[in-house]
């Protein structure tokens, strides 16, 4: 019997309140602009083209290190956008920690939407009795800011483990970031279901340290398939039988 489900974040529990490709331009401005006003309430006059143009070698950067199933925390991810523009000097805890508020901030300022079905699922799933968690690749959207979005979603009361790559600097598909949440629930991996919209990152990676998995195909990736998944979903309303019967 199953004893714990966990859940991808982004795209699975939740997607964007509007299209990527407008959010992405919205929020790479956001920060720059918050990071520059900070910067200059400190005393340093910093160009707003150097930390655009920062922002978007630290964009590659992080790319880099994404590639390899790596993370870097949030104050690791400010001190490489402060190399990039020149500012090794001020690169002082409590600047880091003022730096990172306008990266928070873009996420809380435009935050994400559940999607249908997910908090009536999520009801019937500890209702059932079973635990329930997250394994989330965050990118620029940290841990930290995360934790503040579900409590406004008011589903941060279901979930037993929340597992986050920016907290332990591994992301999905990486055996380890699964291992780490499957230690965290005391549970054997084939006690626990993941669910998650990615057939690579969620389907693969549960499956390879021998957890079911659940794809949730909700088209955003439109040639996607695979033949690992022990169920595919399409709606949430699906989710609460198939747990009971795997």
């Amino acid at each position: 019997m199953l004893e714990a489900v966990t859940f991808d974040w982004w795209f699975t529990i939740v997607d964007m309140p509007v299209p990527q490709k407008e959010y992405t331009p919205w929020a790479k401005d956001f920060r720059v602009r918050g990071m520059h006003d900070v910067l200059r309430e400190a005393g340093h006059d910093v160009p707003l083209e150097r930390l655009s143009e920062a922002y978007d070698l630290l964009s590659r950067h992080l790319e880099d290190v994404w590639a390899k199933d790596m993370d870097l925390s949030g104050e690791e991810q400010i001190a490489v956008f402060m190399q990039y523009a020149g500012l090794q000097r001020v690169n002082e805890p409590d600047m880091i920690r003022r730096l990172a508020e306008p990266f928070t901030g873009a996420l809380l300022q435009r935050p994400p939407v559940l999607n249908d079905g997910v908090a009536a699922c999520l009801r019937d799933l500890m209702n059932d009795g079973r635990k329930i968690g997250i394994i989330s690749n965050t990118g620029r959207t940290w841990g930290r800011a995360l934790r503040e979005i579900q409590k406004g979603l008011g589903i941060s009361d279901y979930f037993d483990v929340l597992t986050f790559s920016d907290e332990i600097g591994l992301r999905k598909p990486h055996p380890a970031i699964f291992t780490k949440t499957l230690d965290k629930l005391q549970l054997p991996p084939e006690s626990v279901l993941h669910i998650g919209d990615d057939v690579l990152a969620d389907v693969r990676g549960a499956k390879r340290v021998g957890m079911k998995a659940v794809w949730y195909n909700n088209g955003t990736w439109p040639n996607a398939k695979t033949d690992e998944a022990n169920a595919e979903i399409h709606h949430f309303a699906e989710l609460p039988d198939i747990v009971r019967r795997l």
